[in-house]
């Protein structure tokens, strides 16, 4: 396994990878003529003019967008911030920007690791000797740079579950740790992680000796200008220019109908998915993830450091690799990183390819932002750089493939199952989150790579594999980042005692 690991890293810039979202370069030239700032905006345009009929056919209020390419910035708001109000979403709403916020602690920590103030190669335990998880292999061998890289193995969301007011909360959340379930047996296999991510929090707190919120914002918001952003509990929103949660709508159903709704952050998650911001700071953010400056000018973050957290490091789900926190494509041989954000009510999704020296960032106030953003985001980089999106092909509905995945899936706030119908196999997702609002029943066939593929309907060729569980038994089921393992009792019922959603 250690030597498996070290090939792969040893492939980090050069790796050709195959990926849910690869893509295929119509143009893989890098010295390709550059746009003039009106030529970008003209393109930016005829895609934000798509984007305007794209939302109002899936039902979302409304969205923020903002592209870099070159010097240029665009940038452009679309809908309501709140359904019932006529309060216009412009590139300075705020949204939540959930999970991406962990891609500005993986960058803290890369800050702090050229200060020589943290260890990434450090084991947890030679930080913080007192930390423990249920599994003493994991608790020996868990260096820093494993909380960001998903192989951990433990329960990906314990960090959300809520720990006693006053002192620091996140080490409050350590000291939960021995109570983790150990899934899967440490660095065998990928998934998504909340709580890594909440450790990580802690342990790069404790190396600067301040509050993680209070870390992020003296080195990263202030120097990067982002004055609109900021870690926000706040049991009600603010009053003006924020974009409120929305349900989805599948099916029948007016945009008028919906209901906003707001759910507060806890202090739990910090680092995992607490930030607020607009496009007009995103954009700032984005621009420093491609050139490492501050507002300035000055460079806050060497290049060096910054190809490192954006190289593919670490094998994941179909395919896919991450780096340092951020999931890693290859369009052809050139690398792009991005980060995906979930909260209920919004989607938010920031996508970067240095070599062409372009980024762009979707907002969506959507229960089916993610649909959304990825159609946005592939439209802005062909649109600017002619890289394509490969979508993944179906070869069919092959029984010997399928069947073992039939069954009912249990997640942590969401269940899946696949249903065998006759010759056809079906999907079908809940999430005790959208209260019922949940996709229709989809088809399912099968890749050549084994992995199953939805073929209609809003999750449309999305990915999903079986793995083996501790045991061997072929229990697991890897889709959309989570791992769901196979259960009893219906695909809508859930427990979320002891969660932050257990209301």
């Amino acid at each position: 396994m250690k030597q498996i690991e070290q090939k792969k890293r040893k492939l980090l810039l050069g790796v050709v990878i195959s990926s849910l979202f690869a893509m295929q370069p119509a143009c893989a030239e890098k010295n390709q003529q550059p746009m003039t700032k009106e030529e970008g905006q003209a393109a930016f345009d005829a895609v934000i003019a798509e984007t305007n009929e794209l939302i109002k056919e899936m039902r979302i209020p409304g969205l923020a967008v903002g592209v870099i390419h070159g010097a240029n910035t665009y940038s452009a708001g679309l809908g309501v911030t709140k359904v019932g109000t006529d309060e216009a979403v412009t590139p300075d709403t705020q949204f939540q920007i959930g999970s991406v916020t962990k891609t500005f602690l993986s960058t803290l920590a890369m800050k702090q690791s050229e200060q020589g103030i943290l260890d990434l190669n450090a084991r947890v335990v030679d930080i913080l000797p007192w930390w423990r998880v249920s599994d003493p292999v994991a608790t020996s061998k868990a260096r820093v740079v494993d909380l960001f890289h998903h192989r951990a193995g433990w329960y990906g969301d314990h960090g959300f579950l809520r720990v006693p007011e006053g002192g620091s909360i996140s080490e409050k959340v350590m000291l939960q740790a021995s109570y983790v379930e150990q899934i899967y047996p440490f660095d065998q296999t990928w998934m998504y992680n909340n709580t890594s991510i909440t450790f990580a929090t802690h342990v790069v707190s404790h190396a600067g000796g301040k509050p993680i919120e209070t870390l992020i914002e003296e080195n990263l918001l202030t120097p990067l200008g982002m004055n609109s952003s900021s870690f926000n509990y706040d049991a009600t929103p603010p009053a003006k220019d924020y974009a409120w949660g929305h349900p989805p709508i599948y099916g029948e159903g007016s945009i008028n109908d919906l209901k906003p709704y707001y759910i507060p952050l806890i202090r739990e998650s910090a680092a995992s998915g607490a930030l607020r911001s607009t496009v007009t700071d995103m954009l700032k953010y984005a621009r420093f993830q491609l050139d490492g400056k501050d507002a300035s000018g000055k460079q806050l973050l060497s290049k060096k450091a910054l190809d490192y957290a954006h190289a593919p490091a670490v094998e994941a789900e179909t395919g896919d690799f991450t780096g340092l926190t951020w999931f890693v494509h290859d369009y052809g041989g050139v690398t792009s990183p991005s980060h995906g954000g979930n909260w209920p009510g919004t989607r938010s999704f920031l996508q970067l390819i240095p070599d062409r020296d372009f980024a762009v960032v979707v907002l969506v106030h959507s229960d089916r932002g993610a649909e959304a953003y990825k159609k946005v985001a592939n439209a802005m980089v062909k649109a600017f750089t002619k890289i394509e999106a490969k979508s993944p092909v179906s070869v069919g509905a092959t029984p010997s493939v399928l069947d073992p995945f039939v069954g009912v899936f249990k997640g942590n706030s969401q269940n899946i199952e696949i249903r065998k119908d006759g010759d056809k196999y079906v999907f079908v997702q809940f999430s005790a989150l959208t209260k019922g609002a949940d996709p229709a029943p989809a088809n399912v066939e099968n890749t050549a790579e084994g992995y199953f593929i939805i073929t209609e309907g809003p999750n449309k060729g999305a990915l999903g594999e079986l793995l083996k569980d501790p045991s061997g038994e072929l229990n697991y089921v890897r889709f959309n980042h989570r791992i769901f393992i196979r259960g009893e009792g219906a695909v809508d019922e859930f427990d979320l005692s002891g969660s932050v959603f257990d209301k």
